[in-house]
């Protein structure tokens, strides 16, 4: 499934603006323009840069529900990734070292110059990182044999679960049973984002676990209503 297309824009949109307002100057040879645009830039990719902070700390937000599909021939509940926070600030930051590095690059000598080349090479290596990971996450599907994590990359079956001391925790006791990609530990939504409530999420597998005789009905949508009825009562 990957990322949605608004992700890549929020991502890319802020450095591909600055970039080309830089290189604009720099092309028409104007120097005296440089530090208009450098007054009016930084403040704003800095203060962007502190609300993409704030909306990553915001990590239970999200819709209480899922999304019902077809995986593997069976009905199923998807919820499918969201990188939106973490690409407006990935997105804001980027541009911020795009502008100062491009400024390092005017300064004479050989150490800055230097430095903002480095800044550039990291800059751009993290942003093709970020954007593997985009292309190539998966959502994530509860199924009537288990969950399919990051597009059914790894496959936990419910044996493979038990309850934690303390609901909604859970925990994985038969690591060998999850086929495709091996994990150490069962943790959705922390590795990538996803667009639904933690809360909503981790109550929902807590849920299928305390009640093996509900899966079978799982991606239905009488199973859906059932089961945002039975959380809601016990936000309650």
């Amino acid at each position: 499934m990957g990322a949605r297309t608004g992700d890549y824009a929020v991502l890319l949109g802020p450095p591909v603006v600055v970039g080309s307002a830089v290189g604009s100057v720099l092309l028409v040879d104007e120097p005296e323009a440089f530090l208009p645009l450098l007054l009016v830039l930084q403040p704003l990719t800095t203060l962007g840069i502190v609300v993409g902070l704030v909306q990553l700390t915001r990590s239970t937000r999200g819709p209480s529900t899922f999304r019902l599909v077809v995986f593997d021939g069976q009905a199923a509940f998807a919820i499918p990734p969201a990188f939106r926070r973490q690409c407006l600030f990935n997105g804001l930051l980027s541009a911020a070292l795009l502008l100062m590095a491009l400024n390092g690059l005017r300064v004479p000598g050989r150490i800055v110059p230097t430095l903002a080349w480095a800044i550039l090479v990291l800059n751009a290596s993290a942003m093709v990182l970020l954007l593997f990971r985009m292309i190539r996450s998966g959502p994530l599907v509860i199924t009537p044999a288990g969950i399919a994590i990051d597009g059914g990359r790894s496959f936990v079956p419910w044996a493979a679960l038990t309850a934690g001391p303390e609901s909604p925790q859970w925990t994985l006791i038969h690591p060998e049973l999850v086929r495709g990609r091996p994990i150490k530990r069962f943790q959705p939504g922390q590795v990538v984002a996803l667009d639904v409530s933690l809360w909503f999420l981790f109550r929902s597998i807590h849920s299928y676990l305390d009640h093996p005789e509900h899966r079978p009905a799982i991606g239905t949508i009488e199973e859906l209503d059932r089961l945002r009825g039975a959380l809601a009562r016990q936000s309650g």
